[in-house]
């Protein structure tokens, strides 16, 4: 062979060596950019129905009713429920669950008891809520967040919504704690 060929030879093999990883390499980055498997999945795809509605939904289901607490269940599924407690005029608690992608009403009944001292303690909390859980709701989440709880509760004797918001993206929720008089957010905590 002529030092020629042989040289040339050493610049194919460089070429090669040079030239596959940086290959390989683009097709890689190229690849991810549209696979479904490096896509976030979509949490709430047959969640249609937001909040807001839902309190609507099972406040209409119970005479005089007022929402004391929504949560969402099974949000990945396809047939995601919001559950909710409402407290009728009659003082007793009711349970409503509602379809979350058609707001259907699926049943109501009712809850495990309160004792007398819980349903009065209920009873005086809604009393002294000015804020509605649908407005603790709005104040607590920002755009591209969802409600997934809101429940009544007190905090150092002053009634409060504690309303659970969960991002598309997010692994945990975080709970934001609504002065139910001012509807002002007082503390947002890990769920």
């Amino acid at each position: 062979m002529t030092p020629r060929l042989r040289g040339g030879r050493r610049w194919q093999r460089l070429a090669v060596a040079v030239c596959v990883p940086l290959t390989a390499l683009s097709l890689l980055v190229g690849c991810g950019r549209d696979d479904p498997l490096n896509e976030p999945v979509e949490r709430f795809a047959m969640v249609e129905v937001s909040s807001e509605r839902a309190i609507r939904l099972s406040v209409a289901e119970v005479p005089g009713g007022e929402l004391t607490a929504l949560e969402l269940k099974e949000p990945e599924s396809d047939s995601p429920v919001w559950e909710s407690r409402v407290m009728g005029k009659d003082e007793q608690l009711r349970t409503v669950r509602l379809g979350a992608t058609r707001g259907e009403v699926l049943g109501t009944s009712s809850p495990p008891a309160l004792t007398d001292a819980e349903r009065q303690a209920l009873s005086q909390r809604l009393d002294r809520a000015r804020i509605l859980p649908g407005e603790a709701a709005r104040e607590a989440a920002d755009r591209g967040e969802n409600v997934t709880a809101i429940r009544l509760a007190e905090r150092d004797g002053v009634p409060v919504w504690r309303v659970s918001v969960l991002g598309v993206a997010d692994d945990e929720a975080t709970v934001h704690v609504v002065d139910a008089t001012t509807g002002k957010v007082v503390e947002r905590l890990p769920a």
